[in-house]
């Protein structure tokens, strides 16, 4: 993520599946209001029908102020009020193109990545300021409260250029948490309500809400809607490079527009079931309309350049880092998108300018890997056979070729007891654990094969290497150790043999010099003295 790229469209809160993203929650800000005994005035986006499809405006009204809420108003009152200020600007007929829009996410979009289109951004206030100023203006020193379905929106109450009417912004969840927590519901009716004079602005989510609210018969301007964020991009292309002229569109980021947008889908909000509870008809307790709806401010909005001016890549450096994943020819440039950029090129240039890891290419990682194994295969000193879980070969290497002096395509599909015993691989199935044997196959060929079975994929591998020469040389170390035990063991019986003949002699020596000194005594010890 880079935060100053970012148009807080939320779609990585939605899609994270560690649900480790989340919005700045400010409930608890909120809530310190309330202990201070502030007047805190909620603007309910229009789109809440959608949300709450079973729940009406006095429940609706009755459960925020239970909360602590003093004033319940639909946003839909500075709606009217700043689709007022759009048929101005289709009757004055001075701007090139003009860009309606009630989204923060899209103006974020200009703001950061078409900044030459601000000039073409209706300097009005987004109907959520408009309501703020409004509700300022007829109730003195309140504090406001956006309750609505964008994540975006918690950065324009934020942002001083955007007209700094409304304090806080929470999202339809974080309105259902809150109530779960504070054990609020929604079912009493507030008797307190107002209405929307101009209630036809309740349309501003849907697609096309906002045109459908002009009053202007202007044909200066042709009108288009366009919500999505490929199709807002796809538009301010075509904008930017001159292509369009004397276009009033209204754009929204999210598809489908507000009831389209991530945390309407987060709760299960279908587009096209959502949609039918959004209507332009009047309601009962429209009949008694707010202050706010009666009450006429202007609403002026002031929009800034906020990117940043990134050098670009020669045409010699973008080939350099297109060819360092592969991609030597045009041709070779897939423009898959698994990297998130809609090119190869597009991807080289965020690669120059430090946005994007150059190894975040899967095709070219995918070739990679393929062409490592395949090496490794190739390369490998030992018999490689990929067997079903039938006993069939799949495949085998090039050393099992020639350590079997068969042929490749002529084996595939035969079975693997053509060249070893299958017991192995009923053993290796059951066990799920490595089997390892070794196996005479010839009188000239001596193997040790291993088998793996891979139950997901129900598929053995068996690796056989050839230990011939290592047997062969064991044999022949086990005759030279048999020989030496031979000539070792002669050694010490004849060693043995000449120690007795020698203890012999040496004896029937020492028994002749007993007797022969035994008599020398006696005839000593005769003597006469």
């Amino acid at each position: 993520m880079i935060e100053k790229e970012c148009i807080l469209c939320g779609e990585c809160i939605t899609c994270c599946p560690q649900h480790t993203k989340y919005a700045r929650n400010d409930v608890g800000a909120i809530q310190k209001l309330f202990e201070a005994n502030r007047r805190v005035a909620v603007s309910l986006a229009p789109s809440w029908k959608a949300y709450y499809p079973d729940v009406e405006f006095e429940q609706m009204s009755s459960g925020l102020k239970k909360l602590g809420f003093s004033i319940v108003e639909e946003t839909a009152i500075g709606a009217s009020q700043v689709s007022l200020e759009y048929d101005k600007l289709l009757e004055s007929g001075q701007m090139k193109n003009i860009i309606f829009t009630a989204c923060s996410s899209a103006v974020m979009l200009v703001e950061r990545h078409y900044p030459s289109l601000i000039k073409m951004l209706a300097p009005v206030s987004s109907p959520m300021m408009a309501h703020g100023r409004l509700m300022r203006e007829c109730y003195g020193d309140i504090k406001v409260v956006f309750i609505g379905p964008c994540y975006s929106k918690k950065n324009e109450v934020s942002d001083p250029l955007s007209g700094g009417m409304v304090n806080y912004a929470i999202t339809f969840e974080e309105l259902d948490n809150w109530m779960n927590e504070s054990k609020v519901s929604f079912d009493s009716s507030d008797a307190d309500v107002y209405g929307v004079k101009d209630y036809k602005a309740r349309v501003y989510p849907k697609p096309c809400g906002i045109l459908k609210t002009l009053k202007s018969k202007d044909t200066n301007y042709r009108r288009i809607a366009v919500d999505g964020i490929e199709e807002c991009m796809e538009l301010f292309t075509a904008m930017e490079k001159g292509e369009i002229e004397g276009v009033a569109a209204e754009v929204n980021v999210c598809k489908g527009s507000c009831i389209g947008g991530p945390v309407m889908r987060k709760a299960g909000k279908h587009l096209f079931v959502a949609e039918q509870f959004i209507t332009d008809e009047k309601m009962p307790y429209d009949e008694h309309f707010s202050k706010t709806s009666e009450s006429i401010f202007p609403h002026p909005r002031v929009f800034t350049k906020r990117n940043s001016d990134l050098a670009m890549p020669t045409e010699e450096e973008i080939r350099a880092i297109l060819e360092q994943t592969g991609k030597y020819t045009p041709e070779q440039e897939l423009n898959c998108g698994s990297c998130g950029y809609n090119s190869c090129r597009e991807k080289a240039i965020a690669v120059y300018q430090g946005k994007a890891d150059i190894n975040m290419c899967l095709p070219f990682f995918r070739e990679r890997a393929e062409s490592i194994s395949n090496t490794i295969l190739a390369n490998s000193p030992n018999s490689i056979f990929a067997v079903d879980s039938d006993c069939f070969v799949q495949d085998m290497n090039q050393t099992a070729e020639k350590m079997f002096r068969i042929k490749r395509q002529d084996y595939i599909g035969m079975p693997i007891s053509e060249f070893i015993m299958d017991e192995i691989f009923e053993e290796a199935c059951k066990t799920e654990q490595p089997v390892i044997k070794k196996v005479r196959l010839s009188d000239s060929l001596i193997v040790e094969e291993t088998v793996i079975y891979i139950r997901k994929h129900k598929i053995y591998v068996a690796f056989i290497k050839d230990i011939t020469a290592d047997e062969l040389s064991e044999i022949e170390l086990s005759k030279i150790r048999e020989h030496t035990i031979e000539i070792a063991q002669n050694v010490i019986d004849k060693q043995m043999r000449v120690a007795q003949e020698i203890a012999s002699l040496l004896g029937e020596t020492t028994a002749e010099t007993k007797v022969a000194l035994t008599n020398l005594k006696h005839s000593m010890e005769n003597q006469p003295q």
